[in-house]
């Protein structure tokens, strides 16, 4: 698969060693908002059970560990613990295995009636039934037979992600995500810059590395952009220059 770069314009204290501000495009905003869709255990495989998320990553391997004649019959490790991700349509992927390809779920209905559920021979609810429900089914997102009923708004022509792409989005190295505008940047800069020459207009690119970076660093840090592109012993930039 063809490795995602996504770039980032960096403002940077070059006194402090600190990033002031981001100014960001659409797709690294898709990137942070997917990041609050991804289940702990997706996480915590992620960052390899080093997700600093205290006791969650004893949890998982407590049940990674554990053997399967101790689960319900109806009951699957992976369920729990590789729980497929549905990304906002073209975020970019830079998270390995956290894409937007969707491989499914699994459902079952009895063989008389269209109820469904996700768990295997659960007594049909239909009226005087109560048949087992194990017709396996498979649902499949994304995919338009023609024929659905439903009323949901479909994105058109050029569309997708979570932001729309009107705007160039300031993004804080906490983290903290709005729309650009003079009036917040000059606040912003004001409130943590005395000395406008010490800033310097820094262009980074993110990929799979930094992506898991910053996943990391979103869960322990107040700083997350200078950790992850000013604390690298190597740093690869695009571009440098003065800010002005």
């Amino acid at each position: 698969m063809e490795t995602t770069k996504v770039k980032l314009t960096l403002i940077i204290d070059k006194r402090a060693n600190k990033v002031i501000i981001a100014e960001a495009k659409k797709d690294f905003v898709d990137f942070l908002f997917n990041l609050l869709s991804l289940p702990i255990s997706t996480v915590i495989r992620l960052l390899k059970n080093g997700s600093t998320l205290g006791c969650v990553d004893n949890l998982y391997q407590s049940l990674e560990n554990l053997n399967d004649a101790y689960l319900q019959p109806n009951q699957n490790k992976d369920d729990l613990l590789k729980r497929h991700v549905t990304a906002a349509l073209n975020a970019p992927p830079l998270l390995p295995e956290a894409s937007p390809t969707f491989k499914g779920n699994v459902f079952y209905r009895c063989v008389n009636h269209d109820y469904v559920t996700d768990a295997a021979n659960t007594n049909c609810p239909a009226k005087n039934c109560s048949l087992p429900m194990d017709c396996r089914l498979r649902f499949d997102l994304f995919v338009d037979s023609g024929t659905s009923t439903c009323n949901c708004k479909k994105p058109s022509a050029g569309e997708g992600g979570v932001v729309k792409n009107l705007v160039t989005y300031m993004v804080s190295d906490d983290l903290s995500v709005t729309p650009v505008s003079m009036i917040s940047g000059i606040e912003l800069l004001q409130h943590n810059v005395k000395d406008i020459g010490v800033l310097e207009k820094r262009v980074v690119e993110l990929g799979i590395d930094e992506g898991l970076e910053l996943l990391k660093n979103s869960l322990k840090s107040k700083t997350a952009l200078t950790n992850v592109f000013l604390m690298k012993t190597e740093l690869k930039d695009v571009a440098i220059s003065n800010f002005a």
